[in-house]
């Protein structure tokens, strides 16, 4: 019997911006007291840039995963209600915290405030597989 497929609404990351914000002030002291005051400067406007290109591509979507047999499949809700093409998932990390997911050739890591606690325990259960 097929299971009924996981309805993942995504949102952007409030905690991944968090960690991308403390390891940017990480490496900004640390070229600082490496280089100087130029190095601090190139450090922050090259993550600045790199950060916010990262931040307008973070994924936010609902995403419908379906199971068949031992493949996965994916597909986006488009805005006007329609399915998109089909995508294989598949699950590389699957972390009590963090969970990270191909789709099809996009990288997308599922953080605890990005999705709901519920739909995040569905996901561990739906690629969880025991004995591993």
């Amino acid at each position: 019997m097929l299971k009924p497929p996981i309805i993942l609404p995504i949102a952007p990351s409030k905690q991944w911006q968090l960690t991308q914000c403390c390891l940017l002030i990480g490496l900004a002291a640390l070229s600082y007291w490496v280089a100087g005051e130029l190095a601090l400067l190139a450090t922050l406007v090259l993550g600045a840039v790199i950060g916010w290109h990262a931040y307008t591509r973070q994924p936010k979507g609902v995403l419908s995963l379906t199971a068949t047999g031992a493949l996965f499949q994916g597909r986006w809700l488009m805005s006007g209600g329609a399915l998109s093409e089909e995508f294989q998932v598949r699950c590389d990390y699957l972390g009590p915290w963090l969970i990270g997911l191909y789709v099809g050739q996009q990288r997308i890591w599922l953080w605890p405030d990005s999705v709901s606690t519920q739909h995040l325990r569905e996901v561990r259960k739906f690629f969880h597989q025991p004995g591993r």
